[in-house]
């Protein structure tokens, strides 16, 4: 009892002595939130890209741990752009969660809710001089939407490449950082309220509601790649599918059945991998790695997909984050060890109910 009244009285004296301060511009919407030093430092930090399918980021604390780490204990800036200040800061800085993680220098919360708010030198700024970067959850449409070509997304690609600090994001914030984005700013075609389903995803791949964008903020080794995230708790499976066959639809000039590929991430769950493109799974649910091995059988206007393949359609390598924390996945190679090897297919021969499937495969293929 009285080491519960010391932790207590431990995490309220340390928020006290914290220096919080926001910083309103009246010229734009954004807002700056800062918890802990307001003199920036420069540490030694370390590449790692971290994926997460959104809920808890408590659950996959390790990863957040592997990241705070490679930052070398700078300066954190969280991006959001739904215009909260959410609590990551209290939650890094403070270890709220108990993850053992190592002392940041600050966390600052760039919050976001108009296009040009992307485009500010202090933005801009913030972003340079930061040790990690981190994308919140939100809507995904406006990342892609406002930040393309941005000051904002050429500064994070700038110390993503060239300073070498690690960058993550989840849920909306794992959907940007794909070589191939999901736009979502469409609702279902089936009820305007609602997100587009695996359902319609798979009923009609082409509809204007599945539309992708291309190369908004592309991490290494994730040219060829789409996410999506909140895979499991949400019923996405079929359209991740339905996502990877859209892309071979749109005649893109460097994609085809053989090289798309797709990471699909369970809620409270991350996949983080380092500059070698080796990656590690954290959390409580599955990741799960996807490419095309055969050619889709039927994909037009107005008709369900037809991806079959004799049942070896698509290629799925399934890692599970709490069961197995020896396992790997080589982003590089686009193989995995410690995991479940799968066929995924989707038989649309009656084209009013298409039926997603699963084939046991005892490794990896290669062709």
């Amino acid at each position: 009892m009285l080491v519960d009244i010391f932790k207590v009285l431990r995490k309220f004296i340390a928020r006290t002595l914290i220096l919080t301060l926001t910083v309103v511009h009246p010229a734009y919407a954004v807002r700056i939130h800062t918890t802990g030093s307001t003199t920036d430092i420069s540490t030694s930090t370390t590449p790692l890209i971290c994926l997460a399918g959104g809920g808890s980021d408590n659950r996959w604390g390790q990863g957040w741990r592997a990241m705070l780490e490679a930052s070398g204990g700078g300066d954190i800036v969280i991006i959001r752009s739904d215009g909260q200040r959410g609590g990551y800061e209290p939650w890094i800085y403070n270890d709220e969660g108990e993850n053992g993680f190592p002392r940041v220098n600050s966390v600052k919360t760039i919050t976001i809710s108009r296009a040009r708010d992307a485009n500010r030198a202090d933005v801009e700024r913030m972003i340079l001089n930061a040790e990690l970067v981190f994308f919140a959850g939100g809507d995904q449409s406006r990342y892609i939407n406002w930040f393309r070509n941005s000051r904002l997304i050429k500064a994070v690609d700038y110390v993503m490449r060239t300073k070498r600090i690690p960058v993550g994001g989840s849920s909306a914030g794992m959907a940007l950082l794909a070589g191939i984005d999901y736009r979502a700013d469409l609702p279902s075609p089936a009820n305007k309220k609602a997100f587009v389903t695996s359902e319609d995803a798979l009923k009609d791949p082409t509809g204007k509601f599945l539309a992708l964008d291309r190369e908004v903020l592309v991490p290494p080794y994730m040219k060829n790649v789409i996410t999506e995230t909140h895979f499991s708790q949400r019923n996405r499976k079929g359209r991740l599918m339905g996502f990877m066959a859209r892309a071979i639809y749109n005649n893109y000039d460097d994609i085809y059945y053989e090289n798309i590929r797709g990471i699909g991430a369970d809620e409270g769950t991350a996949v983080c991998y380092d500059d070698t493109g080796i990656a590690q799974v954290y959390g409580v649910g599955s990741v799960y790695f996807l490419q095309g091995l055969t050619p889709i059988e039927r994909i037009q206007p107005g008709s369900s997909l037809d991806w079959f393949g004799s049942r070896q359609a698509i290629a799925a390598y399934t890692i599970k984050g709490s069961d197995t924390p020896s396992a790997r996945f080589n982003m590089s190679l686009w193989r995995g060890f410690g995991g479940i090897s799968q066929y995924w297919w989707i038989d649309g021969s009656n084209p009013f109910l298409p039926v997603i499937g699963e084939s046991p495969a005892e490794e990896w293929p290669t062709r």
